[in-house]
């Protein structure tokens, strides 16, 4: 049995990681984790720092997720949190026992890339397991 954590935010690189669950196999233990960037500066309906009710779209791909999971056989627990991204993957992986992290690469292109880095270079640079990045 493999502990596999599937990183999704709706994007199209996100959206192929879901295809690994053609490598599940039925006794692979699958979460499915969303992560609402928590803003600390602007506008008060960008700001959200109730983990209780995060925004409806985020619960929405979440549940999208799940369901194209669920249409292959493939069981998932949902895990919705607010704070940032890298960071809540790369506890809830540690906490939780994921030996796999399944992420998408996506976001930044060039000079932001290299100032800034992305969700999944953070995570392959700090796992401490198996990292698969889908393009």
């Amino acid at each position: 049995m493999t502990k596999i954590l599937i990183a999704y935010d709706g994007s199209g690189s996100a959206r192929r990681a879901l295809e690994y669950r053609r490598r599940v196999e039925p006794e692979d233990e699958v979460a499915v984790i969303s992560v609402v960037p928590k803003l600390i500066e602007g506008p008060p309906t960008r700001a959200y720092t109730d983990p209780s009710s995060p925004p409806e779209a985020v619960r929405t791909l979440l549940d999208e997720a799940i369901t194209i999971l669920a249409d292959a056989g493939v069981a998932a627990e949902p895990i919705l949190v607010i704070g940032n991204p890298a960071a809540e993957i790369l506890d809830h992986a540690e906490t939780h026992g994921i030996e796999l992290i399944v992420i998408g690469r996506a976001g930044r292109h060039g000079i932001k890339r290299f100032l800034m880095g992305t969700v999944s270079d953070r995570v392959v640079e700090h796992a401490h397991c198996d990292v698969l990045v889908v393009r």
